[in-house]
């Protein structure tokens, strides 16, 4: 990470729940002599289980609530929502428990042969 030296950093987040992570990566990008560190995060979380850290740029403040949609999962479920939500109790207890089914494959032809490399993932 010596290429970071003197460069102007942009470290660009979904969401800052308690800071503690985005406290610690900022401590290790410290050690590589950057000129500036800055974050940008779609969402700040009010929780009082906060570190106190407080991104330079924020899209909006959420309740310390489970949120869910635009990016965000809850066990695999909801990733895909074109907004962001609120899960509630009933919500968590339902898709907790939810096998959830994650296949890839791959396709490699090789000498007029098709061969086709099937993962499921639970």
């Amino acid at each position: 990470l010596s290429e970071l030296t003197g460069k102007d950093i942009l470290i660009v987040e979904d969401i800052i729940d308690t800071g503690r992570t985005m406290t610690k990566a900022l401590k290790l990008l410290e050690q590589y002599n950057p000129s500036s560190v800055k974050c940008a995060s779609l969402l700040l979380k009010r929780t009082p289980k906060s570190c106190g850290y407080i991104p330079e740029f924020i899209g909006f403040s959420c309740p310390d609530k489970f949120v869910l949609g635009y990016g965000l999962d809850y066990n695999e479920f909801f990733r895909d929502l074109p907004h962001i939500a609120i899960i509630n109790e009933e919500g968590i207890k339902h898709f907790q428990n939810q096998l959830v089914l994650l296949f890839s494959f791959s396709v490699k032809i090789e000498e007029s042969r098709i061969n086709i490399v099937l993962q499921l993932k639970i």
